[in-house]
């Protein structure tokens, strides 16, 4: 492996590695650029909600620099054979990436990466394709689901119908608001399109919904309780469900105020409501997930949407926690430019339904 820095722009490289919108936006890194370098590890954190490691190599004129490399969450990496010793001070490897906008800052998002010894390693959008799961059918709504990873349109749609304050909210979000950079978990229905399984399980009197990158569970009430009056305010919000035939149908109130609790950089308000119907599709090899959200304070109507999750039984949940000080690195390297960036994708989400 040569010992250099290259830029160059790749259109299939492009087109597969944009840096995707999961615990912070992808406005730090320059979407439109991959950098390639080669140097020494020095430094591996295999930790949530993003690894790091770090590399020390040589630019073009001789001078020692520290690259700063950011990847995936552990629970994707761990899939695809990242453990926590795959990396070691002292390893030579090559590393290809998106590069921060903040060109003061050695900072890239992983691409991919090879060992000295020919380990290639990539992030989860590069993993290598291992053909179509396991065709089981379910026997009901419970068991391991994997969502089909489509928040891109959830946020795409809540930007099209943004109120007057919604819209307002929207232009004047700046990354240091994301709550994520705080440990606290993407909100529903965001959550209902992230790539990471949930485990359903039913229960006497309720049934609980657990998505592998949370530390608490969803609980949906099932014995025919309704919402309390004055109730305390919450993440999850507090959720009543009851069958309709083999439907479940759920209704979620009591949400606490969250950031982007309606959208990539829309707010949500204790005002927001969200109604849920699950069912298994025809093959039985997914279920289907529609709602209906509600919050009048920032969307000028109701939002109408669906995913589908794959039944996927042969997948366990992993352990995730959140590290407070990994979650907020990201934010040592956003610049103007990344303001700029948050913008044309907000104007992206408008006009395409889609932010990515």
């Amino acid at each position: 492996m040569a010992f250099a820095i290259s830029m160059f722009i790749s259109t299939v490289v492009l087109l597969l590695t944009q840096p995707a919108l999961g615990h912070h936006s992808p406005a730090a890194f320059n979407g439109d650029a991959v950098v390639t370098i080669e140097g020494t590890v020095t430094q591996f954190d295999f930790r949530n909600p993003h690894v790091y490691f770090y590399v020390e190599s040589t630019d073009e004129a001789g001078n020692t620099v520290e690259w700063e490399v950011e990847s995936d969450w552990t629970t994707e990496l761990s899939r695809i054979g990242w453990t926590a010793d795959s990396l070691q001070p002292g390893d030579r490897i090559e590393v290809t990436a998106h590069p921060a906008r903040n060109t003061q800052r050695h900072y890239m998002n992983l691409i991919s990466l090879e060992k000295d010894d020919g380990t290639v390693l990539t992030s989860w959008d590069l993993r290598p394709d291992e053909g179509p799961p396991p065709a089981v059918q379910a026997a009901g709504i419970a068991g391991t689901w994997l969502p089909d990873r489509d928040f891109p349109r959830f946020f795409g749609l809540t930007a099209r119908l943004a109120n007057e304050r919604g819209q307002a909210a929207q232009n004047s979000f700046v990354e240091t608001e994301n709550p994520a950079s705080e440990c606290i978990p993407h909100p529903l229905p965001q959550r209902l399109g992230n790539p990471h399984v949930n485990e359903i399980q039913i229960l006497e009197d309720r049934i609980v919904i657990t998505a592998e990158t949370e530390s608490e569970p969803r609980v949906i009430y099932m014995d025919g309780r309704g919402h309390p009056e004055n109730g305390e305010l919450s993440h999850h919000g507090h959720s009543i469900g009851w069958w309709e035939g083999d439907v479940l149908v759920v209704e979620t109130t009591q949400f606490e105020p969250h950031r982007r609790g309606n959208g990539f950089a829309i707010p949500s308000s204790p005002q927001k409501r969200l109604t849920e119907r699950y069912y298994l599709s025809e093959s039985r090899l997914h279920l289907i997930v529609d709602y209906v959200l509600e919050d009048s304070e920032y969307l000028s109507e109701p939002l109408i949407n669906s995913h589908e999750w794959q039944y996927a039984p042969h997948m366990n949940l992993i352990p995730f926690s959140c590290d407070l000080e990994v979650a907020s690195r990201y934010l040592e390297g956003l610049t103007d430019d990344s303001s700029s960036d948050l913008t044309r994708m907000r104007t992206t989400c408008v006009a395409t339904g889609r932010c990515e």
